[in-house]
């Protein structure tokens, strides 16, 4: 299979998996005041992808790897835009706090995050 067929296939898979996660934080976002589950969903792919880079560097993973779930299925799954709209909408009703720290969380803990998974990734 070719490289545009791995990302393809991998993207379709991530964006189902967002739209379902998403869907299941919706009532917790709502109690929170601000989108938990992008929150979450950007912070655990940024741990995969520091994963899937640390073993497709060390040979663990084939390259195919790193595109189907890599480049398809995490660059789906995790949402630069949704989150940027998130903000906006916060700052929008006024809360300015929660978008404060809605952005900071996701910037440092996505982060770390990858930074834990490439760590882990150099373990295994």
């Amino acid at each position: 299979m070719n490289a545009w067929a791995w990302v393809a296939i991998g993207g379709a898979v991530g964006a189902v998996a967002r739209y379902g996660a998403a869907l299941a934080f919706a009532p917790l976002a709502t109690r929170a005041g601000f989108p938990v589950g992008i929150l979450v969903i950007n912070v655990l792919g940024s741990f995969l992808l520091g994963l899937t880079v640390a073993l497709v560097g060390r040979g663990v993973w084939p390259e195919a790897a790193r595109l189907a779930f890599g480049t398809g299925v995490l660059g789906a799954f995790t949402t630069f835009s949704t989150l940027s709209v998130d903000v906006d909408g916060l700052l929008e009703r006024g809360a300015g706090a929660a978008a404060l720290g809605y952005t900071l969380g996701s910037v440092v803990l996505g982060v770390l995050a990858a930074v834990a998974g490439r760590l882990m990734g150099g373990k295994l």
